[in-house]
């Protein structure tokens, strides 16, 4: 039976937790909040933390827990290691570590800027460069996985590529007005410098570069309400989206469009790149909008057929984990398989589960944050 156990709840912002991020090396995350912060916590022993064993005992001190597994050591096993207060004027709505080395994040606010982060030794941290461009609120903030590009979409409709000069040098490169409404999330290819935008216009957006120049390589319709975000999968051959129309949806890069008809798709339209729907978890598993969707790689030892597993996180309070494997069927109408395996009802008690994030270094470990203000470190259990 698969399972999650809740190891450790992160307490100290003071309003909801929006997003949450782990570092490259997997023993450190990264949040924000409504309060203007942004967190870094840590597990006391680091990395030999993930390889303990933990017992699961029932939290009696919680009564939004009642039906959750926890470890009753967990305030003694993690603390916040940094604290960035009114790191913006407003919310602060999305945060991410650089990619390469972790030894800077950027955050994205509802005052329209970001603000890239880093640290010396043990000293605070610093704000090195800010970002300013967008009109007014930025909802994310993206580091491609070379750390040379930032990413950063708002509620103006853009998107905007940046790019590292060093020493806190950043130049915009581009800024893409494709999406007809807000442009809520972004996200990078795992390998590629290729970029995913995800829109309440129901449509995502695929991006390319070309000699400099950055343009919209194809346009993902299916959704059929406000596209809240999604996932790559750890080797980049799918990709996860979730949506308000309740449903999960996993494409699958097929090929070429060829040239097309981009008259009426924007002046920097030019479909070169096919993205295929190949999966969708119906919208009878979900009661509410789902806003965020993480994506862990097989286990050590899996068989080739065994994706791993997604996680999301919804508005209907519920944390689910789905097994995907590709399907044995070969006259199935889909190439994958997509089975719920676990349901945690009232993860963060009675609110939104605003952001889901499977450690990247750890297999299965998995972060969540939600409208309660709470940060919550999960362990997944396969027996």
């Amino acid at each position: 039976m698969t399972k999650l156990k809740l190891i450790a709840e992160l307490l100290g912002h003071e309003d909801r937790v929006w997003q949450a991020s782990w570092d490259p090396q997997g023993n450190r995350l990264a949040t924000c909040s409504g309060d203007r912060s942004a967190r870094i916590w840590g597990p006391i022993t680091g990395d030999l933390f993930f390889k303990a064993q933990h017992e699961e005992k029932t939290d009696s001190t919680q009564e939004q827990a009642t039906s959750m597994d926890v470890d009753q050591t967990s305030s003694s096993t993690w603390q916040c290691l940094d604290t960035v207060d009114n790191a913006h004027k407003r919310t602060v709505r999305s945060i991410c570590f650089e990619p390469t080395q972790g030894k800077a994040f950027a955050t994205a606010s509802f005052d329209g800027t970001t603000a890239i982060w880093e640290k010396e030794g043990d000293d605070a941290y610093e704000c090195i460069a800010t970002l300013e461009g967008h009109e007014n609120e930025a909802k994310c903030v993206a580091w491609s996985p070379s750390g040379q590009l930032v990413a950063t979409c708002g509620r103006d409709k853009s998107v905007w590529i940046w790019e590292s000069n060093g020493e806190g040098d950043f130049d915009c490169i581009s800024v893409l007005m494709e999406h007809t409404q807000d442009v809520k999330m972004v996200v990078w290819h795992p390998i590629n410098d290729l970029l995913v935008s995800f829109s309440y216009d129901d449509t995502m957006r695929v991006w390319k570069e070309d000699d400099d120049d950055w343009y919209s390589a194809a346009t993902l319709t299916g959704h059929e309400s406000t596209v809240w975000g999604g996932a790559f999968s750890p080797d980049g051959k799918y990709l996860a989206s979730v949506s308000d129309d309740r449903t999960v949806r996993v494409w699958s890069q097929s090929g070429s469009e060829g040239a097309g008809d981009s008259t009426e798709k924007g002046f920097y339209y030019r479909p070169d790149t096919d993205f295929k729907c190949v999966a969708v978890v119906p919208d009878s598993i979900h009661s509410r909008a789902i806003y965020s969707v993480s994506w862990a790689g097989a286990p050590e030892g899996a068989s080739a057929s065994d994706l791993g597993y997604l996680a999301t996180g919804c508005g209907d309070n519920t944390l689910r984990v789905f097994k995907v494997t590709t399907s044995s069927d070969p006259t199935a109408q889909s190439p994958l398989e997509i089975k719920l395996v676990h349901e945690q009802h009232n993860a963060h008690g009675l609110s939104d589960i605003n952001c889901v994030k499977w450690n990247p270094k750890h297999h299965g470990w998995l972060a969540t944050c939600g409208d309660d203000n709470v940060v919550r470190v999960w362990q997944l259990d396969l027996e």
